[in-house]
């Protein structure tokens, strides 16, 4: 899986597509833009899917806030492709231990 990854990582287009898939789940209005109760969905789910406590509202909008780098009250495709990258290295790293 590790090496799927990495051609993930190594190619702009792939990451793109991986990146637009994700987007896409979460972007539900279809604005495209992911809203605070968009991302509050998501990381609800989430939670549920790991069997965490779920999220409050200050966890969804430190989130939001660390994603919307432009500060615009949303986060983009662009600003949300930097948290599929990251999320993408660090599974990466994981693997490779």
């Amino acid at each position: 899986m590790s090496a799927t990854v990495k051609q993930i990582l190594a190619s702009e287009e792939k990451l793109n597509d991986v990146a637009r898939a994700a987007f896409d789940s979460v972007n539900t209005n279809k604005t495209g833009e992911i809203n605070y109760s968009e991302l509050e969905a998501v990381m609800i789910q989430v939670s549920k899917d790991l069997g965490t406590k779920p999220p409050t509202s200050e966890d969804v909008s430190e989130v939001l806030n660390h994603l919307d780098t432009n500060k615009d009250g949303v986060i983009s495709f662009d600003e949300f492709k930097v948290l599929i990258k990251d999320v993408l290295n660090a599974m990466v790293k994981k693997l490779d231990n």
